[in-house]
């Protein structure tokens, strides 16, 4: 359920605000609204979480030994700085090596010469000046010009010229400007250049067992940031200091016992219309498991739209088995996770949510996979006979007609999950009138079902009932008389301009049905995704079959069912996030209403009071 929230507004004493402050993050039930920070201080705290998060990116790209658990913020900031400074001289010495190999590319036509003896010659009265020329241009150089011929490469000659640097050339002539150093003196500082750069790129790996700590102290400098930008950016004037906050009810009580013990001022208020508090998501452990999607995919719902955590969980248990599909894949990673779980549990660790959501859903792979005999796309004669009893003859990929009971199972998901969501909006309507609106979506879903069944699977096996196609009529007028009600009119004046806000979006209204009957389609995907990976499955099968009745292919047969299956273990988990998610996302949501604008709830705590939290959280 999402937590409801009350608005605060706090006054305190301005000479005492950096101690308020204090207690205030103690207590830990506040969401600051945003405060622009100022002052050193802040703007020191802001440059010092820039450097430790470019710091934590360079080594969390490396291996990392046994990681370091915790760091306080000074060690943090001290050991981002040295991160950062062996990235500066990385760069630094990759910049230079790549001036040397323009260098390098540019001298090597002449050559390995000492430039140093140019500059002996020139102060011996003989001044050579280097210059490249087109062979064909040769007779056109002054008579009196002394030159020597270093060398020709296509066409084009080079030329040590004896000539005095106030001497004009003939344009034909392309000056070289010699080198600092020889080319052997070049490829040796350029080897010394790439060594020092290798050099700072492992100091810097050699630090990834630092990241886990470092990660902790970046935590802990985001929360002093939070807490300075309170502080600096405060409201104040005549010695009082104001900001505003919001509390979950249910902390309401601290927060009175602490302003009453502490003398600051206080007023709570309900939130208004155009206010949009937090978001704090409160489920038990069963449910909150699904958290670590929502946390994958970013979304937040609206502080007054729906907590659908649970039901986002139990139908993407049906959609991950539907699409995973393959009881053998299943059991593989049950067994995998169920291991995970019971070294977690005997190290005296709670099991993460993620691993309990990895058990759930794989769990539910294998039963599906059983019921329809799907055991790593091997032929359903081949399957055996005990694997073969736990099928469920109406799924059974033994059965001919499996397809189109599966596709019928998808579309009474859809037809489930939509339902669902117009019951809840009928519920959250009533008793204004606006939930016949509602009422009329839910029987148009209800009829649609039987016009999704008739066009998409058959016409024969499923003709569609008269009643199906008064329902569609009926919910479609209902829908177009109610769905732009507005209360404070009186029923008639009411349903008038309902109705006038229908007609003003009259091609909306028609596409709606559509969009129904389009989102009941939508489900299909279970069964067409599923296939595909069956499909997969079987032709990897049949590509390593042959390989088993020959000794020198038996390796490369084992190498590609591994390879294979493996891939197609891969492109399952990537179906799994873009269709299962959609379901839940996008159709289920849309008719819910949906629009997942919220932000989270993260309340104004102590670093360690904060990671204590955490923990109990987690054990709990």
């Amino acid at each position: 359920m999402i937590a409801p929230m009350k608005h605060a507004f706090i006054v305190l004493v301005d000479r005492d605000k950096r101690q308020s402050l204090r207690e205030l993050r103690r207590l830990g039930v506040l969401h600051l609204e945003p405060i622009a920070g100022s002052g050193q201080a802040y703007e020191d705290l802001v440059s010092a979480k820039d450097s430790m998060s470019r710091a934590l990116g360079l080594i969390s790209e490396s291996k990392a030994g046994p990681a370091v658990q915790d760091m306080d913020v000074q060690a943090g900031i001290e050991l981002a700085a040295d991160i950062r400074r062996l990235e500066g001289e990385m760069k630094a010495a990759l910049d230079e090596a790549v001036g040397t190999v323009r260098e390098i590319e540019r001298v090597r036509p002449w050559g390995d010469f000492d430039p140093a003896m140019l500059k002996e010659l020139a102060a011996r009265g003989v001044a050579f000046r280097l210059v490249e020329l087109a062979a064909k241009k040769l007779g056109e150089l002054p008579v009196d010009l002394d030159y020597v011929t270093l060398g020709s490469v296509k066409g084009i000659v080079r030329l040590a010229l004896l000539a005095e640097p106030e001497v004009e050339l003939p344009a034909e002539c392309l000056e070289f400007a010699a080198p600092a150093m020889s080319l052997s003196a070049l490829e040796s500082a350029l080897s010394e250049e790439r060594s020092r750069a290798e050099a700072a790129k492992a100091a810097i790996a050699a630090k990834a067992p630092y990241a886990v700590g470092l990660a902790k102290a970046l935590v802990k400098v985001e929360r002093e940031i939070m807490f300075e930008a309170a502080h600096s950016g405060m409201p104040t004037g005549d010695g009082v200091a104001w900001f505003s906050a919001w509390v979950p009810v249910a902390d309401e009580p601290a927060l009175v016992k602490a302003a009453a013990a502490a003398g600051w001022g206080l007023l709570l208020d309900v939130p208004q219309d155009d206010e949009q508090p937090p978001t704090k998501v409160e489920n038990p452990a069963l449910v909150r498991m699904i958290a670590p999607v929502f946390d994958f995919l970013g979304t937040v719902p609206n502080y007054r739209e729906y907590d659908i955590s649970g039901l986002f969980l139990f139908f993407f248990t049906f959609f991950f088995a539907m699409i995973f599909g393959d009881a053998g894949y299943g059991t593989i990673f049950f067994l995998l996770g169920l291991a995970l779980a019971l070294k977690t549990r005997l190290s005296g660790k709670r099991v993460p949510d993620v691993m309990r959501l990895m058990l759930v859903l794989t769990g539910a792979t294998v039963v599906w996979g059983a019921l329809t005999m799907t055991w790593f796309g091997v032929s359903p004669d081949k399957v055996p006979s005990v694997l073969q009893s736990l099928a469920l003859p109406w799924l059974s990929n033994a059965n001919p007609e499996s397809g189109d009971n599966v596709k019928v199972l998808c579309f009474m998901l859809g037809l489930v999950q939509l339902s669902i969501a117009h019951l809840k909006n009928i519920r959250r309507d009533f008793p204004s009138p606006k939930f016949i609106a509602q009422f009329g979506q839910l029987i148009m879903v209800d009829g649609m079902f039987f016009l999704v069944l008739n066009l998409v699977i058959s016409t024969t096996k499923y003709p569609i009932p008269m009643w199906a196609l008064y329902l569609v009529l009926a919910g479609f007028i209902l829908n177009f008389m109610f769905a732009n009600w507005e209360s404070g009119h009186g029923i008639v004046m009411g349903l008038v301009k309902s109705v006038i806000g229908s007609l003003a979006n009259i091609v909306s209204i028609f596409l709606g049905i559509v969009n129904i009957f389009a989102d009941i389609v939508s489900y299909i995907r279970l069964w067409a995704v599923g296939l595909a990976g069956l499909a997969i499955s079987q032709t990897i099968n049949n590509m390593a079959g042959p390989m088993f009745g020959h000794l020198v292919l038996y390796a490369a047969g084992i190498l590609l069912l591994v390879f294979g299956h493996g891939l197609n273990v891969i492109m399952s988990l990537l179906s799994v996030v873009v269709h299962g998610v959609r379901l839940n996302v996008l159709e289920f949501s849309g008719h819910l209403g949906m629009e997942w604008s919220g932000y989270k709830y993260e309340p104004f705590k102590d670093p360690v009071q904060a990671e204590r939290a955490e923990m109990e959280r987690s054990l709990s």
